[in-house]
């Protein structure tokens, strides 16, 4: 086998990085704690150092001004940070997670492994790849794949037999939230739809559960006049217990938490019924958004049946999720390493690259891929050939306008989500709205929502250009928008004049940072001394 590469799980909450063993099989490595993952906390303790990990989620009580949390939410959007004077990106906080799991999944196998595949929720569009991306290059890692993380999880499990089965990917993050209809088995993986929220998850099962438990301590608790709500520090400590008040009702009917305010002393008693008929509203939408993928893959593949329904990411745990599935939509239920599947999953992945397997419709690996592959026997239950082939995971389109008085527009989709990819779309045939136009500004979309909406407001600019017209054109000058979407999702639209023959040439594979900023805020990464 080849250099090692590492499969890292990047979590909102949580992250863990695993590998490919001697043995052959995936494994996690550890943290100095020896726990299999780590908090995906980075706490600033000064302005040439910083913690990373349980440390740092512990310093964020008493200093939470110094502390971040949750940037996985953010990645792909502007988001400056402020930490010790210093401005930072989500990607570069991100890298500095990267760059500590990294560094001590190296001391603790021996390695001095600097490749890895890095997984994104199903859901992120063509932004949030990159910014994952930059976080690795910012990391000094050499990214080597991006992956889904239901397809890590899927490969994790390997496939039993040379059966296809039609595998359900539930998996509900800390922060986010998708779930993903996939064909599996002999190392193919097909995904036939994706759908999710990018700003559900976990954390906010923990934001209802501290918002209970605030009501239930001032209901009774003598505090005056005071909220709670308004002390950070209170309320960062709140949070901290109420995570594991979550996971202790995981296992039981109930759990009490000590709480102190401002001289006072109460204990607050919440019960497993209470926190799911408080957090009901959340799983429903879950399961809404489970059934809606369910229905879109039979849309592309009538007949189609849910074979196995596998759970991933920690807060899947919570009994109502296994629960809601099994009523509400009579699926047996099979639970994964809910916090370690992705990671394992990422590993198989990554080493099928490095090892030159062959892969098609990958999501964004730069690594030369070769037919005549040696076999390789890691890839468990199946054999050596690792294929994947994927799907858009949002809506692309043009801006257009219906007239010469139309400001707000709408949006053309010539894509869509859960379209397989690579696609080669029909062109567009579009006109000039006034007589004498000079250019034509084209500006490019991807869906924001959770559905496909032509409001403008609805979607997000990739990119624009102008293209320069002829003088003394006519109104409704033919102007044709060609586009190809690679296996990568990198959109390329090519709009032609009709008349001169001139184009201009957009590429939809954008993140919020230049390479100018990447590389500034590498060097900030770099000259920072970390540990955990």
């Amino acid at each position: 086998m080849s250099a090692s590469v590492y499969g890292i799980d990047l979590g909102t909450t949580y992250s863990s990085i695993a590998r490919i063993s001697d043995l052959g099989g995936a494994e996690i490595i550890p943290n100095f704690e020896g726990d299999q993952t780590t908090p995906s906390v980075v706490f600033f303790e000064a302005p040439e150092s910083v913690v990373v990990g349980d440390v740092a989620k512990r310093s964020a009580v008493a200093d939470p001004d110094n502390a971040c949390l949750l940037i996985k939410r953010h990645m792909g959007t502007e988001y400056p940070q402020d930490f010790q004077g210093e401005v930072y990106s989500p990607e570069a906080i991100s890298a500095l997670i990267l760059k500590e799991l990294v560094r001590v999944a190296n001391q603790e196998s021996g390695g001095e492994a600097t490749k890895a595949v890095i997984t994104v929720p199903a859901y992120f569009g063509a932004q949030e790849r990159e910014s994952t991306r930059q976080a690795g290059q910012m990391a000094g890692i050499e990214v080597v794949g991006i992956v889904t993380e239901p397809v890590a999880a899927a490969l994790s499990i390997g496939a039993r037999s040379d059966r296809t089965e039609t595998i359900m990917v539930y998996d509900l993050g800390g922060g986010t939230f998708d779930t993903t209809v996939l064909k599996l088995g002999d190392g193919q993986v097909e995904v036939v739809a994706v759908d999710g929220n990018r700003k559900l998850g976990g954390a906010d099962w923990d934001a209802a559960l501290v918002e209970m438990i605030v009501e239930k301590f001032t209901a009774t608790a003598d505090v005056g006049d005071e909220d709670p709500r308004h002390d950070e520090e209170f309320m960062i400590d709140l949070r901290l217990e109420a995570e594991s008040a979550k996971i202790s009702l995981t296992r039981r009917e109930s759990t009490n938490l000590r709480l102190a305010f401002d001289g006072t002393k109460s204990t607050v008693e919440v019960t497993r019924a209470e926190f799911e008929e408080a957090t009901r509203h959340l799983l429903t939408q879950t399961v809404e958004i489970a059934e809606r993928t369910v229905e879109i893959a039979q849309q592309k593949d009538p007949g189609v049946s849910v074979d196995r329904v596998l759970l991933v990411g920690g807060s899947s745990r919570m009994p109502q999720v296994t629960r809601a599935l099994t009523e509400q939509l009579g699926w047996q239920i099979e639970d994964t390493e809910f916090d370690l599947a992705v990671a394992k999953g990422a590993a198989i992945y990554g080493q099928a690259a490095v090892d030159e397997v062959i892969m098609t419709g990958d999501e964004s690996s730069p690594v030369g891929l070769s037919a005549d592959a040696t076999p390789r026997a890691f890839l468990p239950g199946a054999s050596a050939t690792l294929n994947v082939q994927n799907v858009l995971s949002r809506s692309i389109g043009v801006g257009f306008s219906r007239g010469v008085d139309d400001e707000e527009g709408y949006i053309r989709f010539f894509a869509h989500a859960n379209d397989p990819i690579p696609l080669d779309p029909d062109p567009i045939e579009a006109q000039t709205l006034v007589p004498n136009q000079t250019t034509v500004k084209v500006r490019l979309y991807e869906q924001a929502g959770e559905r496909e909406s032509e409001v403008v407001a609805d979607n997000r600019l990739i990119t624009d250009a102008h293209l320069q017209l002829p003088t003394g054109l006519p109104e409704k000058s033919p102007v044709s928008m060609s586009a190809q979407i690679s296996s990568e999702g990198i959109v390329t639209l090519v709009a032609t004049d009709g008349v001169s023959g001139e184009s201009i040439e957009l590429r939809g594979h954008v993140s919020v940072l230049s390479e100018e900023q990447v590389a500034a805020q590498t060097k900030v990464v770099e000259s920072l001394a970390l540990r955990s």
